[in-house]
């Protein structure tokens, strides 16, 4: 593979790793991964046109272009990409505020490809997905079994709660697509993390990571972060909605049944699920401050955690 590397990108390097089917580099005090690359191809030429885009106000990692001006390389025919990867940073709620707020309205045509709209399909489509999966596999995953109609309630509770704000409220000019990301757990600055939505995408998902990382600070967070970022009621009851949505335990099923965990990382989920439902009533009450929020009847019931500081 280093032969490979080399002459498709015109470079030489001394060393070449691998871990799992990832290939690791240095050159120039970069560090640099060549990896598989699984998705439509049109979508990774309009990923490298926004990464482009980017770069002039965003410092990202970068996707190297080979020697025939390609972001894709064919070995063995499988697809792969080289990037750079030097920027390891965790996720900072001040970091999405800044990212979101970079201009897209000069990006012309549009990235379709890279939005994502209509949570709601997505997520009915997903679980009913995972629930013929569950009634296969019920005997393998004892955990799962145990654990898989409770957070696809939770699910349920979402889909409904955004059926509902679509229904009774339309988004204005503040309900804007934004720089957003696949993954909060990956790196902001990844290029092939990096998709369009709306902004209470990333927010929800920063709450909810805030949760499982003891962030005791959230909502002194929250406070800066809405004093520069303002919110309509229907982006706010989209906020919530995505919230409710347990994104940690479906992403943690999918490492699960495709080898990529064992299946005692649910322990963790499923043993802090009561204070993760006053955690939701935390938030809800936080918000509830500032907007006109409708309640979910039975997190309200729960009542609040005596050591959240609202």
């Amino acid at each position: 593979m280093k032969n490979i590397i080399e002459f498709y990108y015109n470079i030489s390097f001394p060393e070449l790793h691998k871990k799992n089917s990832y290939y690791f580099f240095k050159l120039n005090n970069n560090n640099f991964v060549f990896i598989p690359y699984f998705d439509n191809i049109n979508r990774i030429k309009d990923i490298y046109k926004l990464a482009s885009y980017l770069s002039g106000m965003l410092k990202l990692d970068n996707i190297i272009l080979n020697r025939y001006n390609s972001p894709i390389t064919i070995v063995n025919d499988e697809n792969y990409i080289l990037i750079t990867n030097n920027i390891n940073k965790k996720a900072q709620l001040s970091d999405i505020s800044i990212i979101s707020q970079i201009p897209l309205f000069n990006l012309s045509p549009p990235i379709t490809s890279l939005e994502r709209k209509n949570w709601e399909i997505l997520w009915e489509n997903k679980i009913d997905y995972f629930e013929q999966q569950v009634g296969e596999n019920a005997k393998r995953y004892p955990l799962i079994r145990e654990s898989f109609d409770y957070f696809v309630g939770l699910g349920e509770n979402a889909i409904a709660y955004l059926v509902n704000t679509k229904r009774e409220l339309k988004p204005t000019q503040t309900d804007k697509m934004v720089i957003s990301h696949v993954s909060l757990t990956n790196s902001l600055y990844n290029p092939l993390n990096i998709i369009i939505d709306h902004k209470a995408r990333d927010l929800a998902e920063y709450i909810k990571l805030s949760f499982f990382n003891k962030n005791y600070n959230i909502f002194k967070e929250l406070d800066i972060y809405f004093h520069y970022n303002h919110y309509s009621e229907y982006g706010i009851r989209v906020l919530y909605a995505r919230i409710l949505y347990p994104s940690f335990y479906f992403d943690a099923y999918d490492k699960i049944v495709s080898g990529q965990s064992e299946e005692k990382i649910l322990n963790e989920i499923i043993n802090i699920a009561a204070n993760y439902e006053l955690y939701l009533n935390n938030i809800y009450l936080y918000l509830k401050r500032f907007y006109n929020l409708p309640d979910v009847g039975w997190i309200k019931k729960k009542g609040t955690n005596p050591h959240s500081q609202l």
